[in-house]
């Protein structure tokens, strides 16, 4: 779909600033993606680093600035994602979409597997009965999509890596900003890229990044059940066993071990090495390599909650 510049001011109550004409616009592209027939914007979170604007044909802006075309509003995530109501998505992958379909002579795949363009399929690989390979998808070598598996937005998977039967690779992230009581829908931007050697098991969700990549690094192992939000980095040879929820934008450092259903919330960074033993709440950055928290909510270090259940069953005794 397609609007002018003036309809689409006009249907989120932007102020149109700059424009010295009535053009048009195709899409919404992040700002160091954008072209001249998109609208884009700098996420607040990014405003700080960005320097001038990228060539899109105009921005989603708080504030006008002179040499760029300005749609002025209060909340800028909250105009992107009413936008996405009107407008397509052009995602940082895209590109991955264009070149042509690639399945080496080697992969093994079902034949009710659904291909869509532009997918790779490296040198020994296979691919069950059933499986999705929506348009873009990279699978390398000597990888493993098994049955029922659903793999979307362009994402990138190395090689030998392991996808359990059921899960999906690159579903929307679960972003929604409220509007006088209306739920929108924030748009992927990003997608998923994941490292070699990575083990995923069954009925997993991994969601794609909105604002960049959600990044799972190489040798990673998943356990059945998990979840992992958009935009999140699971740092290298962590494990994370089932039922565990990882929420979006967290990062999570190289080599630690989170237990079943354990919960990390929203941008909370976890330092290398740690554990976090099963079914504890983190809601704050664990910062100090290789400690171990456990149980209850919030998490604390291993020492402070035992000493506290000590105590608990001294005072009932």
């Amino acid at each position: 779909m397609s609007l002018r510049i003036s309809e689409l001011a006009a249907r989120l109550g932007a102020r149109l600033e700059n424009a010295k004409v009535d053009f048009v616009v195709d899409s919404l592209a992040m700002h160091d993606t954008a072209a001249s027939r998109d609208v884009s914007f700098i996420p607040p979170v990014f405003a700080h680093r960005v320097v001038g604007h990228a060539a899109a044909g105009a921005m989603l802006v708080t504030t006008a600035a002179a040499h760029v075309n300005a749609l002025v509003v209060g909340d800028v995530l909250q105009a992107c994602a009413r936008s996405a109501a009107w407008l397509p998505i052009r995602r940082s992958a895209e590109a991955r979409t264009r070149r042509a379909t690639n399945i080496a002579s080697t992969a093994v795949v079902a034949s009710d597997v659904w291909i869509g363009k532009g997918v790779w399929i490296g040198e020994h690989a296979t691919v069950d009965s059933g499986a999705v390979l929506e348009d873009g998808v990279s699978i390398g070598a000597y990888g493993h999509i098994e049955a029922g598996v659903v793999i979307r937005h362009q994402a990138l998977l190395g090689n030998r890596v392991r996808i359990g039967a059921g899960t999906c690779i690159g579903s929307e992230g679960f972003a929604f900003l409220n509007d006088g009581g209306t739920w929108h829908a924030m748009p992927s931007f990003g997608s998923v890229v994941i490292g070699d050697d990575v083990a995923i098991l069954a009925h997993t969700v991994v969601h794609a990044g909105v604002l960049g990549d959600t990044y799972i690094a190489h040798g990673c192992v998943l356990d059945s059940q998990v979840l992992i939000g958009h935009d999140s980095v699971i740092g290298a040879h962590t494990a994370i066993a089932g039922q565990s929820a990882i929420a979006g934008a967290a990062r999570i450092g190289r080599g630690c071990r989170i237990g079943g259903k354990v919960g990390i919330g929203e941008g909370v960074e976890v330092a290398d090495g740690v554990t976090i033993t099963a079914m504890s709440m983190v809601t704050r950055s664990i910062t100090r390599v290789g400690a171990r928290y456990s149980s209850g909510w919030p998490a604390e270090p291993s020492s402070t909650w035992w000493r506290r259940v000590a105590g608990m069953r001294r005072s009932r005794s």
